[in-house]
């Protein structure tokens, strides 16, 4: 296990690099891979696409409330015990997914145990590490550790190509071990604040924020008198608590922003290989334009991050839902593959862009004294279109046989989105 106080290499790039590993697996076989699932399933016992969407955006429904409890307990006990026992649920319940024979079935097992798991194992936990860590290079981390969620959505080939030879139910006892023996070892890499080991964010120098001017503290790095720490602790830059947040109207803004956003990826991600493929194209084509939707957003998650970084994360988030908006026109009236080409060129950057923002601006406008109970509570609103999205985008097709009206929809939101975005104020926790 790496000492956090030895070593050339600040620790939380390792933080990040752990993170980075588990991310990109649960990219490949759940977030972007189960795409691939869905519509195997689909075919394999008849179930209608608005069926089983119902069961992706309840799964989102139920992570967003844990969210709220799992912020607040990663406050409390630390990353490393919620992503154990998260990885332990995830890791039954996708053994169990390869036994359903039945709608309930899957239902039963998706919702309690496989979104219970990721939802402690993920994000929040990670999310919540990384910004601890990091604060002037929140943006470049965040940018790399979303880079992941890329990545593996290019494995979405090999998953495809997995499921055809050898069954979903093969799949999932896969998924299963995999995420056992990758998540384990990534949850004890994971520590909550480089305070607690004698080092400070980003691995500078100790310095204090005093009314908007850094201030040098008089002292080695790393830091050995408790008082240097303390004075860090009570800096400005430790952020707000979960009821200030609740009470600004940043709070409200960019989650109910990000809601539309989510709403709006959600819904194309899961139905990505499906729309391809009703255009008539093959599964192993659909399977491609899905991973290179992941690949060709690495741009926009890597350059999204030097841009958080370089000029601020509200210009980023504003432009990147423009684009967004923009990707879903071209969908919506798409009927050749060079339009779903064309799509992707669009959609990936500002997806990955988008991405890569969200939890960085959420740590310049409300710092780090709260910041895992305030990420789990701002979920709680943005649930709403992570779970709108994906049934709506179903609904719609099963009504009128194309995703036209659907997306069409999600461009109109998106633009309400940039507004809000553009409504926001200069961010206090961050000098830019």
């Amino acid at each position: 296990m790496i000492n956090p106080r030895k070593g050339r290499v600040f620790y939380g790039w390792w933080i990040v690099l752990a993170a980075f590993l588990a991310l990109t697996f649960t990219s490949m076989t759940g977030g972007y891979g189960f795409s691939v699932f869905y519509k195997r399933l689909v075919d394999y016992f008849g179930w209608s696409r608005t069926e089983l969407a119902g069961a992706i955006s309840l799964s989102r429904l139920e992570a967003g409330f844990l969210g709220g409890v799992e912020g607040f307990l990663v406050d409390r006990f630390g990353p490393t015990t919620i992503i154990l026992i998260g990885v332990i649920l995830s890791s039954l319940g996708l053994l169990l997914l390869s036994t359903i024979n039945s709608l309930l079935g899957f239902y039963l097992i998706f919702i309690l145990l496989v979104t219970v798991g990721r939802s402690l194992s993920a994000m929040i936990a990670i999310d919540t590490t990384v910004a601890n860590w990091f604060i002037k290079r929140r943006g470049t981390a965040f940018g790399l550790l979303r880079t992941a969620v890329a990545v593996g959505a290019a494995g979405v080939i090999a998953v495809s190509w997995f499921i055809d030879e050898f069954g979903w139910r093969s799949a999932f006892v896969g998924t299963a071990v995999g995420t056992f023996l990758i998540g384990v070892p990534t949850a004890l890499v994971m520590k909550r604040r480089p305070e607690d080991y004698g080092l400070l964010p980003d691995g500078a120098n100790p310095e204090v924020v005093e009314t908007g001017k850094a201030t040098s503290l008089s002292t080695s790095y790393p830091p050995t008198d408790s008082s240097d720490l303390e004075a860090v602790i009570k800096s400005d830059d430790i952020g707000m608590t979960a009821m200030e947040a609740l009470r600004s109207s940043s709070f409200w803004t960019l989650s109910f922003g990000f809601a539309i956003r989510l709403m709006v990826t959600g819904a194309a991600t899961l139905h990505a290989i499906p729309l391809v493929e009703d255009l008539g194209y093959s599964k192993a084509t659909a399977a491609t334009v899905l991973g290179s939707m992941g690949m060709v957003s690495i741009v926009g998650r890597l350059g999204g991050g030097l841009l958080n970084d370089a000029f601020g994360t509200k210009p980023v988030a504003v432009g990147s839902v423009c684009v967004l908006a923009v990707s879903c026109i071209v969908i919506a009236f798409a009927e050749t593959i060079t339009s779903v080409v064309l799509f992707v060129v669009l959609y990936a950057p500002s997806y990955g862009c988008s991405a890569a923002t969200m939890p960085a601006i959420k740590g310049d406008y409300f710092g780090r004294r709260a910041y895992g109970s305030i990420l789990g509570l701002s979920g709680m609103v943005q649930m709403a279109g992570s779970m709108l999205g994906p049934v709506f985008a179903a609904y719609v097709f099963d009504s009128f046989g194309s995703y036209r009206i659907a997306f069409i929809t999600f461009a109109t939101l998106l633009l309400i989105s940039a507004a809000l975005f553009s409504s926001l104020k200069k961010p206090r926790y961050r000098e830019r």
